[in-house]
């Protein structure tokens, strides 16, 4: 196993120290007791010897006991370093094991994670408090993301009723002009309603990686086809798309959540406009842009959050960028936004 402990690496590497601190301070320790022995046992046999004997005798006392000190010291060592790596490996597995498994694991996926068992008792208690851990976020991400679809799939059916109930109103011919404007603006918030429901159902099912079918996708004709449809929309606040798309630009994802990651960067634009503008759709091989005119910056901080607003003056729902960003996050595309010349500029790279 290629990993070391770094706890252990930290108290070898104390140990080494200790280990150097005592043999440094061992050996005048020897040579002073053996020096003293020595001495003790030249005068008890009257045995003279001259001061350059003694001298050499001394230097090869010391240099033995050196020599055997360093020696020892090297073994030491070696058999500490040999130590902790065995150690390391058969104690530390369990954790290595256990964290790879965590590593690995996606919460979006739903799969469970299964830890080995070991009779390191701390280690057996870490996985099972991981386990436990791990199974309740799955069962709780599991029941919002059932009563996110729920709701809205109940919701539909009473707002349906609710809107044609009121369109049914608008037509009567009995209604005051104050009671016209109250249903009207009572129809205008439930349409609103509407499409939070819709997009928050969207939200939910790509959550739930509904959209998995992918296949190759003419980019091109799905842009132009889709500045077709928005056309009249933008020609009722006098707004003029230009296009400069390269043709035959494929990409391979769900069509369905491509065209309405098109749809809501093209609507945003639209809505983001000043009147009597120009909207600059240009498509490359590798990038796709929305840029058009605009009194000031839209706020950076909220542009892609849920249900935050990036301007003030024209209030959405506050879902549809943030579908944007939900829909390139998940084919690994980078969505940023400049403001540039007095210009709102988008930027899509796939």
């Amino acid at each position: 196993m290629g990993h070391m402990s770094k706890l252990l690496s930290r108290s070898l590497k104390k140990s080494i120290i200790y280990a150097g601190i005592v043999l440094a301070c061992s050996i005048p320790v020897y040579f002073i007791i053996i020096n003293e022995l020595w001495k003790y046992e030249m005068a008890e046999h009257n045995i003279i010897l001259t001061e350059k004997a003694a001298r050499e005798d001394s230097f090869l006392i010391i240099g033995t006991i050196t020599a055997l000190t360093v020696l020892f010291f090297v073994f030491l060592l070696a058999g500490l370093v040999l130590l902790n790596r065995r150690i390391s490996r058969k104690l530390w597995q369990p954790f290595y094991d256990s964290l790879a498994r965590i590593k690995n694991f996606d919460l979006n996926r739903q799969q469970s994670v299964q830890f080995d068992d070991t009779d390191i008792a701390e280690f057996a208690e870490l996985n099972g408090h991981l386990h436990k851990l791990i199974s309740g976020s799955v069962s709780a991400y599991n029941q919002q993301k059932e009563f996110a679809d729920n709701a809205s799939h109940e919701l539909q059916t009473p707002l349906a009723i609710v809107q044609s109930k009121l369109d049914l109103l608008l037509q009567s011919q009995s209604l005051t002009d104050e009671q016209y404007h109250i249903i009207e603006d009572a129809h205008k918030a439930l349409t609103r309603v509407g499409r939070i429901n819709k997009n928050l159902l969207l939200l939910t099912r790509i959550d739930n990686s509904q959209y998995m079918e992918e296949e190759q996708l003419d980019l091109s004709f799905l842009l132009e086809k889709t500045i077709t449809l928005f056309n009249q929309f933008a020609e009722a606040k006098q707004i003029i798309i230009h296009r400069d798309i390269d043709q035959s630009v494929a990409i391979k994802a769900n069509k369905e959540l491509l065209e309405i990651l098109i749809n809501n960067l093209l609507n945003n634009a639209i809505r983001h406009s000043a009147a009597d503008k120009i909207i600059d759709v240009k498509l490359s091989s590798s990038q796709l842009s929305f840029t058009n005119a605009g009194a000031e910056s839209l706020n950076r901080d909220q542009l892609f959050k849920r249900f935050s607003t990036a301007s003030s003056g024209t209030p959405g729902t506050g879902l549809g960028l943030a579908l944007v960003k939900q829909i390139a996050d998940r084919y690994g595309w980078s969505i940023r936004y400049a403001y540039e010349q007095n210009k709102h500029v988008f930027l899509l790279n796939f």
